[in-house]
């Protein structure tokens, strides 16, 4: 069977989808104080199906589990228990894949589980010690490879004590991980997008990109100003494939802002130019609907659900 590995080595542009989290915040989902939009897969299963389905329909060859925020040491805060948690991750999966079936049985779309930085309310409160997120995120990472994930990605790598946890559970399941750095600019240099330190993002890049067997990296959750200058930074020090994700908005826990979203031509012309940096995939983040994923996929010469 073809993997996605086999199609990005044959140098073909693959199409990501787009915000999980936000699309079920503009459809009206409520979301959770601590877990943001994890809890939504306890409450709100059909609706995250159906947004599988629009980024199908938008031409989207990778779907990413809605597990962003649903890793246990996150989910405990909203009143989950660990395998209660471990079973929503199995639900993620079957959600996608139950997406697939419905809406694009004879289409090859690769599923893709998350880890993610993501902490509980994000506070300091809900900050996990090494020891807790490294059992987390081990058990959540072995979880997704057994619900049948054909990748994970490892997204908001933003600092070099958790971050690299994340990326050394994903990659010992021995599937292959993509891993996703988010970036900002500080003081006219590029750092982690960890609010609390300006960490040098050449530091976060080389620690994760030490931690584990990698086979893709990329800029996500990311302004789109702030993603070129990212990509040529992690291209110093990664020559495998590229990806990028970038999101539009502002987030203001627990809820994204909607304020000054790019619209979806303009955000289609501004990521192909990405491959003129190498990425050979591409979708977006937080902010990013399937409007903005089909603009993508027909800029790309994709068309609608090709």
């Amino acid at each position: 069977m073809e993997t996605v590995q086999d199609r990005m080595e044959a140098g073909d542009i693959l199409v990501i989808d787009g915000g999980m989290g936000t699309e079920l915040e503009r459809r009206g989902v409520p979301m959770d104080a601590q877990s943001w939009a994890g809890s939504a897969l306890k409450n709100h299963p059909d609706m995250i199906r159906t947004i599988h389905r629009d980024f199908i329909d938008a031409g989207a060859d990778i779907l990413i589990a809605n597990t962003y925020a649903a890793a246990p040491h996150v989910l405990c805060h909203a009143g989950i228990s660990e395998s209660e948690a471990l079973a929503l991750n199995r639900l993620a999966c079957d959600l996608v894949r139950e997406a697939v079936a419905e809406a694009a049985p004879d289409r090859r779309i690769w599923i893709a589980g998350s880890l993610s930085s993501f902490f509980a309310g994000l506070s300091t409160d809900g900050w996990p010690s090494k020891d807790e997120a490294a059992r987390s995120y081990a058990l959540q990472a072995e979880t997704l490879a057994a619900a049948g994930c054909d990748l994970l990605i490892t997204e908001m790598m933003l600092d070099t004590t958790v971050s690299p946890l994340a990326v050394r559970a994903a990659t010992a399941t021995g599937l292959p991980v993509w891993v996703g750095f988010s970036v900002r600019t500080a003081n006219g240099r590029i750092v982690g997008l960890n609010g609390r330190d300006d960490i040098a993002f050449e530091r976060i890049r080389d620690d994760c990109l030490g931690a584990g067997d990698v086979h893709a990296a990329g800029i996500m959750h990311s302004e789109m100003s702030d993603t070129p200058p990212g990509l040529d930074l992690l291209k110093e020090a990664w020559s495998g494939p590229l990806f990028a994700y970038p999101h539009s908005g502002s987030f203001r826990m627990p809820n994204w802002q909607f304020d000054d979203e790019i619209e979806p031509d303009a955000f289609a012309r501004e990521a192909a130019t990405y491959l003129d940096r190498g990425v050979i995939a591409i979708g977006g983040c937080c902010g990013m609907s399937q409007h903005h994923i089909a603009a993508l996929a027909q800029r790309l010469g994709r068309g609608l659900g090709s």
